[in-house]
């Protein structure tokens, strides 16, 4: 059986201090010929010690396990359940990361707990678990802000994308099905891509975006996203549409990833329909000639 180095937690986001954190796991498991390791559990745990939907969700578990394994990790998933919030560290290590995972190294993120009351940290794991190893990553900063997903929630939050996205250290991803929409963009000549995102999933604040969407077959275009409730077309329904430049292909049915890249402005209501439509057409405009720094 494979022998491994593992860190655990709810990684949502996988931001650059997760990426830090994996960075160290898998170099520290190439030294000793282990197997780089992320277990997350799943659901959020917060979902379970609160309320499900909060906080929302910044990646899915696909998308975690999508993005793991993108950097030569393993990804494996633990039911958060009632039954295990009652269990303590010690038998945590022992029966589940020990027994079943074949874990030999453990590393920390720097304010990590686990088991019953969160009594096991790096501290009591070195303590009672002498024979196993154990690391504790410091607290990452980008430019002297400490980089967690509430900062990055509270970003997209507000609009900031940019924000968001130096945080995250790619694009904020918004994936999922295109789904029949009511067809208005059609008839006003900007056809849209109406995306169906994942339960939980954190839809940034409300407004038009550029960004990119990237299809099944690998090809990524330049899009106008509108995120919200359409006043001017009194929709009053929440949508996340994308407009594809220079794109005219059928999508119904089919999964897209949107990589969000800026913020153009906040959602809003016109006077009319012809105004409405010389604002896209210059959202496009500027959608098109702006660069992007991630590609």
């Amino acid at each position: 059986m494979i022998s491994r180095a593992i860190t655990t937690g709810n990684f949502d986001g996988c931001h650059l201090g997760h990426q830090k954190l994996f960075s160290f796991l898998k170099e520290k498991s190439m030294a000793q010929n282990l197997k780089p390791t992320v277990v997350s559990f799943e659901p959020h745990t917060r979902y379970l010690l609160g309320a499900p939907g909060k906080p929302a969700l910044l990646t899915t578990t696909e998308e975690k396990k999508q993005f793991v394994e993108s950097l030569g990790l393993d990804f494996i998933t633990i039911p958060f359940t009632h039954s295990l919030t009652q269990l303590s560290f010690s038998s945590f290590v022992q029966d589940y990361l020990e027994k079943k995972l074949q874990a030999k190294m453990f590393v920390f993120g720097y304010d990590h707990r686990m088991g019953a009351l969160g009594q096991g940290n790096y501290k009591t794991i070195v303590d009672t678990f002498p024979h196993l190893q154990a690391f504790q990553m410091p607290a990452f900063y980008y430019k002297e802000e400490l980089v967690s997903s509430s900062l990055v929630r509270q970003a997209l939050e507000n609009g900031q994308i940019e924000r968001a996205n130096d945080f995250l250290g790619r694009p904020y991803r918004l994936s999922g099905s295109v789904v029949m929409g009511k067809q208005l963009g059609r008839k006003l000549g900007f056809p849209t891509a109406n995306i169906q995102t994942a339960p939980f999933k954190l839809i940034p604040k409300f407004g038009v975006y550029v960004g990119e969407v990237t299809l099944a077959d690998g090809r990524c275009f330049r899009s106008v996203v509108n995120i919200g409730v359409q006043p001017s077309l009194e929709n009053q329904e929440l949508a996340v549409e994308a407009h594809l430049l220079n794109f005219s292909e059928d999508l119904y049915g089919m999964k897209v990833d949107l990589d969000l890249f800026s913020f153009i402005r906040p959602e809003q209501k016109f006077d009319s329909l012809e105004a409405l439509i010389s604002q896209i057409k210059k959202d496009a405009a500027f959608a098109s000639k702006l660069d992007n720094r991630y590609s």
